[in-house]
């Protein structure tokens, strides 16, 4: 009897509540249509809220088991992505066809790309085996003709995703560096309500820019590539000789080579723009070895940085540091800054202690090559290039030629401020 009135009890409670609820929600109220529009808002919030949950989740729980895989030491032919224990989401994602990943994975940016390869194993694998297909088709749709015509891609079959991210850090030194030449030149941009005219003139600055000095950054890697070829790999007795850095004579013969591979008409617009960018990295005042140093084995990548200093005791401090970690004497971080300078193969590395690579002259780098282009009996430039190429030479400004208007407006010819502004109070 007790457990028949108990049960009684518990079957009779939710009945009676339930005509309790009935009854009040019967009662019509004025704010009966908000209520119902809240509930939904509140109920799509939440479906999305449980969505966005749910794939946070499978992707948690995907490196929890790929962690636990990997401990337990599972068999080679074990695929993660088809294990027991394994996420529903991707799951389905890995059972879509080939052609909906690579349509899937050409809608995101390479940022989002590396992102996607850092979250779990699966997905790297993922992009990693779509890679070549990703690529195609980010040279036939995405890639500039200038990029693509200074470093061709190399041929389908061959073509990976380190190409990819190699063509985005030279974007990205390029779009750094003009940058910095334009925040030079014109100041940084402020806000076009409340100056449109100054906006207006950076924006043109770096759209006209920003071509040129791609175009000079190919220059001097194709520079850096010569003289490592010329120093690097030679047989040698490696007690004798440690790893020492000095300048040597232009090249100016294989220089001509690496212009040829530069648009005709854009030749002297480019040579302009690199002396303006020379002109910028001497001012008040500069060592022209380090500069040298900066511009053949550093790029135009570690030139925006540069630029990036405000005083100049920083930049002197960054140049100090830059020659510090390439030495193996001095860094122990060597190996990787020559990498980045395109010394990826390990018995070229293994070479440098004991090599001595040799930096041409700052006033030897693209100027004595231009200086043999520009004379009488040559067929590269014409006469009215040549006269004008003698009155920059004298005036020194070279961005005013490439703007096609005279931008400096009576300052400097590098665009900059005077030596005592730029002067700090550490200096010694």
């Amino acid at each position: 009897m007790d457990r028949l009135q108990h049960r009684h009890y518990h079957h009779a409670t939710p009945v009676s509540e339930r005509a309790r609820n009935r009854a009040s929600t019967a009662t019509p109220t004025a704010a009966t249509g908000d209520k119902v529009i809240a509930k939904k808002r509140s109920s799509l919030g939440k479906a999305a809220g449980g969505f966005q949950s749910r794939l946070l989740a499978s992707l948690r729980s995907r490196r929890r088991s790929e962690n636990d895989d990997h401990r337990l030491a599972a068999p080679a032919n074990h695929c993660p992505s088809h294990s027991s224990s394994s996420s529903p989401f991707l799951d389905a994602l890995f059972r879509l066809p080939d052609e909906l990943h690579i349509y899937m994975l050409r809608e995101l940016c390479v940022a989002d790309l590396l992102a996607l390869r850092r979250t779990s194993r699966v997905l790297n694998m993922l992009v990693t085996e779509n890679a070549p297909a990703l690529v195609r088709y980010w040279v036939k749709h995405r890639m500039g003709n200038l990029h693509l015509q200074l470093y061709p891609a190399p041929r389908p079959s061959a073509i990976d995703f380190p190409f990819l991210l190699t063509m985005r850090r030279r974007h990205i030194a390029s779009l750094r560096l003009t940058r910095q030449l334009a925040d030079h030149l014109v100041g940084e941009p402020v806000e076009p309500a409340a100056c449109p005219r100054q906006k207006q003139l950076w924006s043109s600055v770096f759209e006209r820019m920003l071509p040129l000095v791609f175009g000079v950054g190919y220059f001097l890697d194709e520079h850096r590539r010569l003289l490592l070829e010329r120093d690097l790999g030679r047989i040698r007795p490696r007690s004798r000789i440690g790893y020492h850095v000095r300048t040597t004579a232009g090249i100016a013969d294989q220089e001509r080579k690496i212009v040829r591979n530069l648009d005709a008409p854009l030749r002297l617009q480019y040579f302009y723009t690199y002396c303006f960018i020379v002109q910028v990295l001497l001012r008040t005042p500069a060592c022209s070895e380090d500069v040298a140093f900066l511009l053949i084995l550093g790029g135009i990548g570690r030139v925006a940085k540069l630029l990036a200093c405000p005083t100049y005791s920083e930049r002197r401090r960054y140049l100090a540091m830059f020659r510090k970690h390439m030495s193996p004497h001095t860094s122990k971080c060597w190996r990787r800054h020559w990498k980045d300078a395109g010394v990826v193969s390990p018995a070229l590395l293994d070479d440098i202690p004991c090599t001595q690579i040799g930096v041409t002259q700052l006033d030897q780098i693209w100027a004595p090559l231009i200086a043999q282009m520009m004379e009488p009996g040559s067929r590269d430039f014409t006469e009215q290039e040549r006269r004008r190429y003698e009155e920059l030479k004298v005036s020194g400004k070279f961005i005013n030629e490439v703007m096609g208007y005279d931008i400096l407006q009576g300052r400097a010819a590098d665009g900059g401020e005077s030596a005592a502004d730029d002067d700090d109070d550490d200096e010694p």
